[in-house]
């Protein structure tokens, strides 16, 4: 057998053994997050968060040493793209921000003036280095937050990862690139990883013709800067609104979340005042208040007297919504923040608007018909339990072939396409529905995501492509994300 078949091969062992694996470990983890969200007892809760950081680390580590494996078998595949550099971060951090927030830490992302809105340069590999890079950083943060800056030098894209973990002292940060290596000992008993995650990082920004460094202190905190080379556009970033004006003040909110915040309103033509809100009095009229949901109940009474208040809460704190529209405040907004929806929320704020719980209950749960495509029983009670609870009705094919044939005869508005099924894959599937005139959204989702799988599902017909396992929360947000671009074009 030649070199060349052999890596064929060899890729082909790689593909199948990821899916094969990933598949069940779905199960495991999608079952997990479900029984989560039931009432259990504080010992069985305990069991549960203990199954399910042992499945997420289990996760990490299989797909580092499958991702270090197929390197090694067939190389690095760098193929450009067009995307946005800020849109791909923020992305990231919706993904993992389920990490960070069950452990009680904040992450935003703050993207600086000059950042282009399109950008050409390999965003498949791009993806995979930042989510290394963010998932590491929330994994060794216990308190305070993550950080993602987005910024333009030159002809360099770069984003600068920040976290106020305990810090990596200089003397180990080269080997932290080495194979099979972590920065000590108490990292590596700590993580139960085996070390390859930011050897793979090197790897990939070495392909990609970028730069890595480390900067930070023990004690204070680590940030990783990369540079990547694009071919830069001639649209410049800004928020999707039209330019407004106006005097924000932000009180009680993490430092990350008041970092973005900032950076966005300022964007869009504001003026951003930071107070402490024993202070707000002092710092005159406001148009309106930004304020964290973590705050004494006296002090948002305070600040809800002063201007129009809007509360951010994490996407677990939504039960909590009626108790906070109930004290007076105008709107709420969810962390990781938007750009789009802080600024479209703060307008109408200024412009007199106030929305209830009920709005928020339709807002989270755009409700509509879900195609749920997976040859997994356990897959497809997952994401169907998901969906459903949060008001979406779903019906389940287990083939591509039977997937073309409900969508036949239903209108569904959103398709989850697994890629792997047997008589007809997804690929196949989505190609026969496009030919057929089917312009409903189409998620393909998949065991193993590379730059080849991506291509291949977004050329059969997918708006987008994500991995599994997915979690509850985040495939939740795929589906309100989706259906209400549906009914937005209907």
């Amino acid at each position: 057998m030649d070199t060349k078949s052999e890596t064929s091969a060899d890729k082909a062992f790689l593909a199948t053994a990821s899916h094969e694996i990933r598949t069940p470990l779905n199960g495991i983890l999608g079952t997990v997050s479900l029984l989560l969200e039931t009432e259990l007892r504080p010992a069985q809760r305990e069991y549960a968060e203990a199954i399910r950081l042992s499945g997420s680390r289990l996760l990490d580590l299989l797909n580092n040493v499958l991702d270090y494996a197929r390197m090694d078998a067939g190389g690095i595949e760098i193929e450009a793209s067009e995307f946005s550099p800020d849109l791909i971060a923020r992305e990231v951090v919706e993904l993992l921000s389920p990490r960070a927030h069950s452990k009680k830490i904040d992450i935003a992302v703050r993207t600086f003036a000059g950042v282009p809105s399109k950008v050409r340069a390999p965003a498949g590999r791009i993806r995979q280095i930042l989510f290394n890079l963010i998932g590491n950083a929330i994994k060794f943060t216990d308190a305070g937050g993550v950080l993602v800056d987005v910024s333009m030098t030159e002809n360099n894209i770069s984003y600068t990862i920040i976290d106020t973990g305990p810090g990596i002292a200089p003397e180990d940060r080269e080997r932290l690139f080495e194979a099979f290596r972590q920065s000590n000992a108490a990292d590596a008993q700590r993580d139960g990883g085996v070390g390859l995650g930011l050897a793979i990082v090197s790897k990939l920004i070495e392909a990609l013709g970028g730069q890595i460094y480390i900067t930070g202190a023990p004690g204070v905190g680590t940030a990783f800067h990369v540079n990547f080379p694009i071919e830069k556009s001639t649209q410049v970033f800004a928020p999707a609104n039209d330019a407004m004006s106006g005097r924000i003040l932000l009180a009680g909110l993490p430092p990350g979340a008041a970092l973005s915040a900032t950076a966005d309103l300022t964007a869009a033509g504001c003026s951003v005042v930071t107070t402490d809100p024993s202070e707000a009095e002092s710092i005159g009229r406001v148009s309106a208040i930004i304020a964290g949901a973590d705050l004494p109940t006296h002090e948002l009474k305070h600040l809800i007297s002063i201007a129009p208040t809007i509360i951010v809460v994490r996407p677990e704190d939504r039960a909590n919504l009626e108790v906070f529209m109930a004290l007076g405040c105008a709107g709420w907004l969810v962390r990781p923040l938007r750009s789009h929806s802080l600024i479209e929320r703060v307008r109408l704020v200024m412009a007199g608007a106030s929305m209830s719980a009920e709005d928020e209950r339709v807002s989270a749960s755009a409700g509509g018909l879900v195609l749920v495509a997976d040859d997994n029983p356990v897959n497809a009670l997952i994401a169907t339990r998901a969906l459903e609870k949060a008001g979406f009705s779903t019906t389940v094919a287990t083939t591509g072939k039977e997937a073309v044939e409900v969508v036949a005869q239903m209108e569904p508005h959103l398709i989850l396409m697994d890629l792997r099924m047997p008589v007809m894959d997804g690929f196949e599937a989505m190609k026969i529905l496009r030919a057929d005139g089917v312009s409903v959204p189409m998620i393909a989702i998949s065991a193993e995501v590379n730059p080849e799988i991506e291509r291949a599902a977004l050329t059969a017909g997918a708006n987008a492509v994500v991995a599994k396992p997915l979690d509850t929360d985040a495939l939740r947000q795929i589906a309100v994300k989706w259906t209400k671009e549906t009914k937005d074009v209907a």
